[in-house]
């Protein structure tokens, strides 16, 4: 793929400069942001009358929305006012008050600079908040008026804080919780009174800890004897009761063979019994009522054949016969009462195809008819009723169904009705 091709948004917005100058020097351009996206590649494109067609690699088309924006909880449409966020959202976290904390890789929102951290207000509008980090976001939490986060950071906030952290959601003003990471964190977890941390490192909290650790709320200090010793990546965890469920790139935790996947006594942080063994990576976990839900990249898990998306007796490991069977990579998850919200880079899970996100019944394992669409990858799904927050690397949420080929008309920016259907 060529360099110029290589974002639908790029594709379509030079394609428009090139056309409308005609090959001659242009002078200062403003980018249009009402021009319609592709969700796929740009390879062809012509001018005529008013009209921009253009030809590739695509099946939606829509307007741009941005990498992260609430959607509608019944009919998954994107939320218009919602301000646009340039760049990839990771994470996010309600705010209580219908508005969202955001991070990520992002460089701005809704045209204001914001580096990797942002609150946008219930009412739409940008808040004034902007501790900022040097790296990416990867994961919050938000306890009361502070905000936990974790990422590939060093500064946050003007601050010296090595890949985790935690500012006032008020003031944005950095904390004295310091636990100093020295690699990557992908996970946070609030744990009565303490922090459990998942990622990359070796080094947190004054102690040798690898990839998983639970630090105090105070200085951020290691737990003295809490220490499952994981042997690779730690991404994902969650509480369930007095159990912790990680997921991951492991193959050992705890002294124990574990694939990518365990149960950890909550207390005391040694393996239980519980044992899937999935093939492949577990990006995501997620547990209630002795059904423990796991997404990734494996094929079995618990021995038998599931793509990327299982349900797991929470006493015997085995696989329940919920099988929504995602064609490509989950990334995340997200339970809420009969439903599993799921997001990653398939095009069909539950029987049904769906663009990297969908609705899952807990029950049957099909995809309800909720069907947002997501242009791209999707990292992160939050619920905040009526809303479900969607952030990832997508340009676009929602839109209209064109195969290969489309209009779209130059002075509105939106899709003509023309549609060969390639």
């Amino acid at each position: 793929m060529s360099p110029r091709l290589r974002h639908p948004v790029a594709a379509l917005v030079l394609s428009l400069v090139a056309l409308l100058v005609g090959g001659r020097p242009a002078a200062a351009q403003t980018v249009r942001t009402d021009l319609f996206v592709t969700n796929g590649q740009v390879n062809a494109q012509a001018l005529r009358d008013g009209v921009l067609y253009v030809g590739g690699s695509f099946s939606r088309v829509g307007a741009l929305t941005g990498a992260g924006l609430p959607v509608d909880s019944t009919t998954g449409l994107p939320d218009p006012g919602f301000p646009r966020v340039t760049g990839v959202v990771l994470c996010a976290a309600s705010d209580g008050a219908s508005g969202w904390y955001i991070g990520g890789q992002f460089t701005d929102v809704g045209g204001v600079a914001r580096a990797n951290l942002a609150h946008v207000r219930g009412d739409h509008s940008l808040d004034a908040w902007n501790p900022g980090t040097n790296g990416a976001v990867r994961t919050m939490v938000l306890s009361g008026g502070e905000l936990f986060v974790g990422g590939d950071f060093t500064t946050l906030g003007a601050t010296a804080r090595n890949r985790v952290g935690s500012v006032d959601t008020t003031t944005g003003a950095v904390s004295a919780w310091n636990p100093n990471a020295n690699s990557t964190v992908r996970d946070l977890e609030l744990n009565a009174g303490s922090m459990l941390v998942a990622g990359q490192f070796t080094v947190i909290g004054g102690q040798t800890r690898n990839r998983i650790a639970q630090v105090d709320l105070g200085a951020g200090a290691a737990h003295p004897t809490w220490n499952p010793n994981a042997n690779s990546p730690v991404l994902a965890m969650k509480v369930c009761g007095g159990t912790l469920y990680v997921g991951g790139q492991f193959t050992s935790i705890g002294g124990q063979t574990r694939n990518r996947i365990a149960a950890l006594t909550l207390a005391t942080g040694v393996p239980t019994a519980w044992n899937p063994n999935a093939n492949s990576n577990v990006n995501a976990v997620t547990a209630a009522d002795g059904v423990v839900y796991a997404g990734g990249q494996f094929s079995v898990i618990g021995g038998v054949t599931r793509l990327r998306i299982a349900a797991l007796d929470s006493v015997t490991a085995v696989p329940t016969a919920w099988n929504p069977a995602a064609s490509g990579i989950v990334q995340t998850m997200h339970l809420s009462g009969a439903s599993l919200y799921a997001g990653g880079d398939f095009l069909s899970i539950g029987g049904q195809s769906r663009s990297r996100v969908a609705e899952l019944g807990v029950a049957s394992g099909l995809a309800t008819a909720w069907n947002p669409s997501a242009f791209s990858t999707v990292n992160v799904i939050e619920l905040d009723s009526p809303e479900v927050f969607l952030g990832g690397a997508f340009t676009a949420v929602g839109g209209t169904t064109r195969n290969n080929l489309a209009a779209f008309d130059v002075s509105t920016g939106a899709a003509t009705s023309w549609n060969p259907d390639a």
